[in-house]
């Protein structure tokens, strides 16, 4: 199976489900503006990705500059935020601009925002407030004129009744808040990009009984854990070309419970007398056509011994013969 375009909504970012179009819509309606905006997501949702589409949608003259809360030191958070001048401690050999000086007339994106330790939040609260800001050893101010982009994986509104973030500061960082879909809201979008993944680094096809697993498992790290799985079957594969057998016998992924209750679900209410008999009938015959009338593939792709296989055919054909 292969796919020969790969639709891009937003800058970097590919998709097909309605749940992307109407985000991108309400995007491109947001990033000219200069409101702050809160992404929430799910881990590996690609948030960082698409806050750096509003940054480039908004037409901004500076860089984005990406800043992880909860990989900084805490005796360091002024330094890297506001900068410092020459001297202002104890080896600070020189100016230093901080993160709020290196997103002039750009954005500066604060990832994993819900980890900013409180003691700190006063601080970011200041300069979202006043727009201005100065360096350690400086009294001079310094005009902010980016743009606040925030994300998080976390629940915002159970942190402030928590107490662990600052209600003023989170509806200071929220006017505008965005809700990344996770690739189990978004699964007619798999093909797509397991196609695009897999070109980074050559070309490969898949079977549609391969695809169809990607589509049924279970990505608890969303797009992240499928870039990365992709990665690991263009390395572990000998062939160019993946069957479902070849993913399974790769164990990088597994079917999502749920969605087989939802599959249940639909066959239960299909207008069919025998259920079990129509699909048992439908999975051997699927089978052995998927593997070119080779009962012994059949059975593999199926997870059953051969015999199984045979004892089904032989009913099937026994069956149609009456």
């Amino acid at each position: 199976m292969t796919y020969q375009s790969s639709p891009t909504i937003l800058p970097g970012i590919i998709g097909n489900a309605a749940s992307i179009h109407a985000l991108a819509s309400q995007i491109g309606k947001i990033a000219v503006t200069d409101c702050p905006v809160l992404l929430k997501g799910e881990t590996g949702t690609g948030k960082e990705l698409f806050a750096n589409a509003i940054h480039q949608l908004s037409d901004r003259k500076g860089e984005m500059i990406a800043v992880n809360c909860s990989a900084i030191p805490e005796h360091l958070f002024e330094s890297l935020l506001f900068g410092h001048e020459k001297g202002a401690f104890t080896g600070a050999d020189k100016n230093h601009d901080g993160f709020f000086a290196q997103a002039h007339n750009g954005t500066l994106f604060f990832d994993e925002i819900a980890e900013l330790p409180l003691v700190h939040q006063p601080k970011l609260l200041r300069v979202l407030e006043s727009k201005y800001f100065c360096r350690i050893g400086s009294s001079e101010k310094r005009h902010f004129t980016g743009r606040i982009i925030s994300a998080t994986h976390q629940n915002m509104s159970q942190r402030v009744k928590d107490k662990a973030f600052r209600e003023d500061l989170f509806y200071r960082l929220n006017l505008f808040e965005l809700t990344i879909p996770s690739l189990a809201q978004r699964r007619e979008d798999i093909p797509l990009l397991v196609h695009y993944f897999s070109k980074q680094h050559k070309s490969m096809t898949f079977s549609q009984c391969a695809m169809d697993l990607f589509k049924y498992a279970v990505w608890p790290g969303n797009i992240r854990q499928l870039k990365n799985t992709i990665d690991k079957l263009v390395i572990l594969a000998d062939d160019d070309y993946l069957s479902a057998q070849c993913i399974h016998a790769l164990s990088v992924c597994e079917a999502d419970p749920d969605v087989l209750s939802k599959l249940a679900r639909e066959i239960i209410e299909l207008p069919i007398e025998n259920k079990i008999k129509a699909i048992y009938d439908a999975l051997v015959e699927a089978a052995m056509d998927q593997s070119g009338g080779n009962k012994t593939k059949a059975a593999t792709l199926l997870g059953v011994h051969r015999k199984v296989i045979e004892r089904r055919l032989h009913q099937i054909t026994a069956t149609a013969s009456y």
